[in-house]
């Protein structure tokens, strides 16, 4: 049987609010100081941690809320082929997503337009 090591996540910078699509391999979070996820303006939308091969643990700085949350799985528990949704404990928005490779693009790409649709709904009101 054929592990996939590859887990990727969508999330929206805090800074100048573009979205960022990371692919990270299971041995790259294993290190000392786990995977950081930076946007391309330099900051850091998320870090990635595994101490253990069967647990990762993913740090996010709050976009909404400003606090930095904590979110833990299991690799068992990430269906690759399915998204996890990462929300705000305060606001209960979403701010990551969190899965498969093809089905993170696909969603990131819908939401950015939904979110080009929006702006442009508001704009000429």
């Amino acid at each position: 049987m054929v592990f996939d090591t590859n887990i990727s996540a969508s999330l929206r910078c805090r800074k100048c609010g573009r979205f960022v699509i990371e692919d990270m391999s299971f041995f790259e979070m294993k290190n000392e100081s786990g995977r950081q996820v930076k946007c391309e303006c330099g900051e850091v939308v998320a870090t990635v941690k595994s101490r253990d091969f069967k647990t990762f643990h993913v740090y996010i700085p709050c976009l909404i809320c400003d606090k930095e949350h904590s979110f833990v799985f299991t690799w068992k528990s990430v269906p690759w082929e399915k998204v996890k949704i990462l929300s705000c404990p305060s606001s209960f928005c979403d701010v990551a997503f969190i899965g498969g490779r093809d089905l993170i693009r696909s969603l990131t790409a819908k939401r950015e337009k939904d979110m080009q649709e929006l702006i442009e709904v508001l704009s000429n009101i």
